[in-house]
């Protein structure tokens, strides 16, 4: 269904029944049928629709003239859902406002409980239809810091790992980090134009008077684009050091296998001249000749492993 709501200032915001004295029309969990009716009422891009539920849906502000709203300004942002257990890319959820000198619609997918939350933390301070709009921007980047909040523990948790394990469960978490973290980086930059534009091509700016509401907005999304830039590279370091901690673990294995392949050779070596049948050579009509050779050939042997292991490479 579409939820009718009425914002006054004394009475701050409540849901009515009656379209006409409705100030605010969200479509959070409205059919198919009712969000093409309300914009097919209202003349308005029926692709909206089919934008609530793309992935790729990218946060911009459309500005065009409508018969029935006059001056239409279409904002689109991207919310941060925190279902974890999804993809990344299906967490991004698209927030659209339109907004006219009459009235303002919302438009979120089926499954969104943006704004019934918005509502029950901030529905009694709204004022406005430009504070709703704050708020909403406000929660939007709230959702972000708390994602990247946990990330800085994956971090923490994955610089430890790297230097002790090079397992694939570690390079996995970190390979899975990385990805949401360059969505998260990308998103946040699309949204900071769009934010930029709207701030500074319509009358949002002046007709919201909450200017402490404004210093906040813009407080948390410095924030969170400085985390989501200082996280990305610190899993670049991270990334590094599992590179460094591997190939280090390799230049130990062909180290041994280098010196254990010295070692083998010695034995090898001697074993070959007592075998050559040139005549003359020490014990060789003796019954204990092999036995004295194996000997001595295992003497020289272990002497040559305690010499490579003893033996300093860095000098």
């Amino acid at each position: 269904m579409i939820h009718y709501y009425q914002i006054d200032v004394k009475e701050a915001i409540q849901e009515i029944e009656s379209e006409t004295q409705a100030d605010w029309f969200a479509l959070y969990d409205a059919t198919d049928e009712e969000i093409k009716k309300c914009l097919q009422t209202y003349k308005l891009p029926e692709d909206l629709l089919a934008r609530i539920r793309q992935e790729e849906e990218v946060a911009r502000l459309e500005i065009y003239q409508s018969e029935e709203l006059k001056e239409v300004q279409i904002l689109v942002l991207t919310n941060l859902t925190n279902q974890r257990d999804k993809r990344i890319e299906e967490r991004l959820e698209p927030i659209i406002f339109i907004f006219s000198d009459t009235v303002m619609l919302t438009l979120t997918t089926a499954e969104s409980n943006f704004f019934p939350r918005l509502l029950e933390k901030h529905g009694s301070a709204v004022a406005s239809k430009e504070s709703l709009t704050a708020y909403a921007i406000l929660m939007i980047y709230s959702h972000y810091i708390q994602e990247l909040r946990q990330i800085k523990e994956v971090i923490d948790a994955l610089d430890d790992d790297a230097r002790e394990t090079t397992k694939n469960e570690a390079l996995d978490r970190l390979a899975n980090t990385e990805r949401i973290v360059i969505f998260l980086d990308h998103t946040l930059q699309e949204q900071k134009e769009t934010l930029q534009t709207f701030f500074e091509e319509t009358k949002f700016a002046e007709q919201l008077s909450d200017t402490k509401l404004r210093y906040e907005i813009n407080l948390r999304q410095k924030y969170a684009e400085k985390m989501v830039r200082l996280y990305r590279d610190l899993l670049e370091n991270v990334g590094g050091l599992f590179s460094d901690m591997m190939s280090n673990n390799l230049n130990h294995l062909m180290k041994f296998l280098d010196s254990a392949a010295l070692v083998v050779s010695v034995p090898a070596m001697i074993a070959g001249i007592w075998g050559m049948n040139t005549g003359g050579l020490p014990g060789e009509k003796s019954n204990f000749g092999f036995l004295a050779v194996s000997a001595g050939a295992m003497f020289l042997a272990i002497l040559t492993a305690i010499y490579l292991r003893n033996k300093k490479y860095s000098k």
